[in-house]
């Protein structure tokens, strides 16, 4: 049932007062506030996407200033500032956003979003003190990824700090690419093996190493609240580099170009069954983001099939009439199951 925001918020207050006095047990309060919805969750989606709006100019406004290399080097010249002088500035605007983000969290808590485009600043000042800091103190350019390491750290040091959920994150991708560079930087063959694996494959244990991770900080009461991120950003991970590697199988680049494509067969119809079973998991455990999440995957690997095998031998006429058919069939089914959900559910 919807209702306007004021009668939301007085049957909140309600709800907190009869379970404050044992008038009624928390699962009753819990039925009950889920019994109806403010139509204030309307904008939610609105002012989801006003932040990814704002966000991105921010992005693109740091870029400009702080990344043109121009700009820093004629502020360097003005102000006859090293590396280290800049590292510092960064690093000092670094703590100052720590005090001022930790401040608002407790002063404005249901502000989820402005909160966390704040601890992207956070972690992008951060980011640069870092890099200058690697250029100031003359760091070996053939062992960039330790700096890409040291980012990592610093990031999952804030996340903690500030308890920003999008830092976690950002540590775990940062991660990821610390491993990228450094199995690249070690590989044999030009990079394409590190302990008999290619990039696809070393990605993909990354994912299963990060689901992992997610696992074991639920039980570390300091860290589970990241225990939910991991979790999302280990299946996405896992899925979309396991998917690469239904492409290629573990061949180098130059391999892959020289043989058909039917060569790797193994490799796909092995994502598949991996999809197929973590499908049923989820089902299994009710968990529906990872069953919508191994749904999309085993779309993704369908058309990637479809693309790999077809393409070739396909007038492209027809190829695109069945590509349109099978979307339009999809988005027919799912308008049937959402209009079944809704019948189910007319809340």
């Amino acid at each position: 049932m919807k209702i306007n925001q004021k009668e939301a918020a007085l049957l909140d207050k309600a709800i907190d007062k009869w379970e404050e006095n044992a008038l009624i047990n928390p699962d009753t309060a819990h039925k009950l506030r889920a019994s109806y919805e403010s139509d204030a969750g309307d904008y939610k989606s609105l002012t989801f996407y006003a932040f990814i709006a704002a966000v991105s100019c921010a992005l693109l406004a740091f870029g400009a200033l702080v990344l043109d290399e121009k700009w820093i080097e004629r502020m360097r010249r003005y102000f006859a500032f090293s590396e280290i002088t800049i590292g510092l500035i960064f690093a000092a605007l670094t703590v100052v956003l720590i005090f001022y983000i930790r401040k608002r969290k407790r002063k404005f808590i249901n502000t989820v979003w402005a909160n966390e485009s704040l601890c992207i600043l956070l972690g992008l000042s951060a980011s640069v003190a870092v890099a200058y800091f690697g250029k100031g103190f003359s760091m070996n350019t053939d062992q960039y990824y330790w700096l890409i390491f040291a980012t990592g750290a610093v990031l999952g040091y804030l996340a903690f700090a500030v308890q920003s959920r999008l830092l976690w994150i950002a540590m775990l991708l940062t991660f990821g690419g610390w491993w990228a560079a450094y199995t690249e930087t070690a590989a044999t063959n030009h990079g394409a093996f590190f302990w008999g694996m290619n990039m696809p494959l070393r990605l993909t244990l990354y994912g299963l190493l990060v689901l992992l991770v997610a696992y074991a900080i639920r039980r570390i009461k300091p860290l589970a609240d990241f225990a939910p991120s991991s979790y999302f950003t280990g299946w996405i991970l896992f899925l979309f580099t396991a998917w690469g590697l239904s492409i290629s199988g573990n061949y180098s680049f130059q391999e892959w170009t020289s043989f058909r494509q039917s060569r790797v067969l193994f490799w796909a119809i092995g994502y598949t069954v991996v999809l197929v079973g973590i499908l049923l998991y989820a089902v299994k455990r009710k968990d529906n983001n990872l069953r919508d999440m191994a749904l999309l995957f085993l779309l993704l690997n369908l058309y990637t099939r479809y693309f790999e095998y077809f393409w070739d031998v396909t007038n492209k006429g027809i190829f695109f009439t069945i590509l349109a058919l099978s979307f339009w069939l999809i988005g027919r089914k799912l308008e049937q199951y959402r209009k079944k959900t809704e019948r189910l559910d007319p809340s």
